[in-house]
């Protein structure tokens, strides 16, 4: 609801000083209030099935409302909508380019619908294997930081400049930026108490923990396992906080990426080669491990689910690694996987990957 709280704002300052120039009558102002609200509801309708994954009928929605809204408030709120649905439906370059327009056309008079235009290009440009612009992409963000909600401002942004810094190897900037998000978790925390929602968490969450994997391949495998080993906790966190609509994305997202690594030491070509890269998800999958909730601990079924599926993904990788040649799927969804191109010997080996520096942490490790 973030876009449309965001709108919802700028529509009542508008209205304020509309009113000191206009000369409606209390029945006009009666008929654009339920205007307002028939609007407001039409977006709120359409960030629920945007929030849900099912991305198609959510770019339906949003595309629909701006043809029959044209002069909206709500107009740029419903492009931003439809920018993060094409995203979803991983027509990132269409992404891009409608998120720039929104920011261009939104940045005078709706800043916040900017700012959020900015955050939202950078994972579209993650996607399409672009660190620097995804890096430019979060910067600016950040320095319109007093238009955006605390949460995107002090704990998605720094985590997710930490994920492409990841794939760099700039060690320094990622715990700086992984320190920077976990106080601003904190901070909110604290400041929130009992007011604070689960899905508001489990959601922030989920942006702070995804990670990318259109681009993998065999040779940037290593680079793509690092940046997951530093930020996959926030995905599981969200696992624990069983909600109904975030905790199955992150589930989701999770297994996506396992599944994708798995498929890529599937396809390396050599046997020396997939030995390195299976070693590395082993370890992966080890680290991952850790934050499974210790014996006699209840899990939810979206904890269930993903250790569940970890242990095969251990288990596949090692029998494919040392006890058979085969290359064997882990579930039809990964047999289908396999059509994949099969991708050349990297060109150099890579430094097993450390394990991340600890970082206090800001509550318990398994929330």
């Amino acid at each position: 609801m973030r876009i449309l709280v965001t709108a919802s704002l700028i529509f009542l300052s508008g209205c304020s000083s509309f009113h000191f120039i206009s000369r409606e009558t209390p029945q006009d102002a009666e008929m654009q209030a339920a205007q307002r609200a028939s609007e407001e509801g039409e977006i709120g309708n359409a960030e629920k099935v945007l929030a849900a994954g099912r991305f198609e009928e959510a770019r339906i929605l949003f595309r629909d409302f701006q043809t029959r809204h044209a002069q909206s408030t709500f107009l740029h709120s419903a492009r931003l909508g439809e920018a993060e649905a094409l995203e979803g439906l991983g027509r990132y370059q269409e992404s891009v380019e409608l998120n720039r327009e929104v920011y261009l056309k939104s940045l005078k008079y709706q800043p916040a619908i900017a700012a959020l235009a900015l955050y939202r290009m950078s994972f579209a440009y993650e996607a399409l294997g672009d660190d620097e612009k995804t890096i430019a992409s979060l910067l600016d963000a950040k320095r319109l930081g007093e238009h955006l909600s605390p949460e995107v401002r002090e704990a998605e942004i720094p985590a997710r400049l930490a994920v492409v810094y990841a794939r760099q190897n700039r060690e320094k900037e990622v715990e700086a930026y992984l320190n920077q998000a976990e106080k601003g978790i904190a901070r909110l925390r604290e400041e929130l108490g009992p007011q604070l929602k689960k899905d508001w968490l489990a959601k922030t969450y989920v942006q702070m923990g995804s990670v990318s994997t259109n681009q993998l391949s065999v040779e940037n495998f290593e680079e793509y396992a690092r940046s997951q080993r530093w930020v996959q906790i926030y995905l599981i966190k969200a696992l624990k906080l069983n909600d109904a609509v975030w905790s199955p994305r992150a589930l989701a997202k999770l297994q996506e990426t396992y599944r994708d690594l798995y498929t890529q030491v599937e396809s390396a070509s050599g046997r020396e080669q997939q030995s390195q890269l299976g070693a590395t998800l082993v370890e992966l999958v080890d680290q991952a491990e850790l934050y499974k909730p210790i014996l006699g601990q209840k899990m939810n079924t979206y904890e269930q689910g993903f250790f569940s599926f970890l242990a095969e993904v251990k288990k596949k990788t090692e029998t494919l690694l040392y006890q058979s040649g085969e290359t064997m799927g882990l579930t039809e969804e990964s047999q289908q996987l396999n059509s994949l191109k099969r991708l050349p010997r990297a060109k150099e080996s890579a430094k097993p990957l450390p394990l991340p520096p600890k970082i206090v942490p800001s509550e318990d490790p398994n929330l």
